[in-house]
């Protein structure tokens, strides 16, 4: 017996799973009844912290195989993340991943290979700028951080509030980095608000200059407008030739429902915000279960698959 996803149109089988691959029962993928339509995935875009990598920051073995045979029956899995480049392409680069990695949620394409930036969209740094100095006016008490392409800059307030944050240096005297470098986000926190709270007086005070998202821990991400995972996941698809009908996007934060909506397949690890999980339309094992694994089983050709190793 077969789910069909009414949006995406791409076939869960609900049988028992056969196969060393096999996923039991307790961790199969889950979605909606629809109509009986296959549609071909050909790219595929991916979170990281909470989705592709377990609790533990580590991608394991099963689902580094499934992202070979992705490679070889010529579906792309493209890393889309909020971290820094340096973060990234290390952690893609330990891994033996090729290919582009996306980061500061949308704002940065990067080769893996060769570390060559390919695209950068973000704040000018006149721009980071104004909206700092208007959040600090408007919330006393902000700690707050800058993404940009040579790295990360965080106020020692905000290492303090966010333990274990990325690789990064000093933010000297509270700006933007000089020179015209381009801020691919801001992050900010607050030692006395929660997060819900500190968005919504946020939010009134950037208005449209800025999209306020939400990835990890409690701090908030600031890209600019037009900025988000779902405008590179379109941009990636494009790039290609690839309908949007045929792509698949996978995440577990509400910074990754832009993507969940502009994608063809729209999937959240079952560990995932419940922004999130109501966005999905599949819901597949958590992170510790490697649910991007039984993703991409999911929409490898049968040919490669193998039926014996549907889920």
């Amino acid at each position: 017996m077969s789910n069909i996803n009414a949006r995406s149109g791409v076939e869960i089988s609900k049988e028992p799973p056969l196969g060393e691959a096999g996923l039991s029962s307790r961790t199969e993928p889950t979605a909606g009844h629809g109509r009986r339509a296959r549609k071909v995935v050909r790219l595929v875009c991916t979170d990281l912290d909470g989705t592709l990598l377990d609790s533990a920051g580590v991608i394991r073995e099963r689902t580094l195989g499934t992202l070979a045979e992705a490679g070889r029956a010529g579906v792309a899995v493209v890393g889309v993340t909020g971290r820094p480049v340096r973060d990234t392409l290390e952690l893609a680069r330990r891994y033996g991943l090729t290919g582009p990695v996306v980061c500061g949620n949308g704002a940065m394409t990067v080769d893996v290979a060769s570390g060559r930036l390919l695209d950068c969209r973000g704040f000018g740094p006149g721009d980071a700028a104004g909206i700092l100095r208007a959040l600090r006016d408007a919330v006393p008490g902000i700690a707050a951080g800058v993404d940009s392409v040579s790295g990360l800059r965080l106020e020692a307030a905000f290492v303090r509030l966010v333990p274990n944050p990325w690789r990064h240096v000093p933010l000297e005297g509270g700006s933007a980095p000089e020179g015209g470098e381009p801020v691919a986000k801001i992050l900010v926190a607050h030692p006395m608000l929660l997060v819900d709270e500190l968005a919504a007086m946020l939010a009134a005070v950037v208005g449209d200059r800025a999209v306020i998202t939400r990835s990890a821990g409690g701090f908030l991400e600031l890209s600019a407008p037009g900025v988000d995972k779902g405008e590179a996941l379109r941009l990636l698809a494009e790039r290609r030739g690839i309908p949007l009908e045929h792509t698949a996007a996978v995440g577990d934060m509400p910074d990754d429902l832009p993507m969940l909506r502009v994608a063809g397949l729209a999937a959240a690890v079952a560990n995932a915000h419940e922004e999130t999980l109501r966005a999905a339309d599949t819901v597949l094992p958590s992170n510790d279960d490697e649910g991007v694994a039984a993703l991409i089983r999911l929409v490898l050709p049968r040919a490669v698959a193998g039926e014996a190793r549907r889920i």
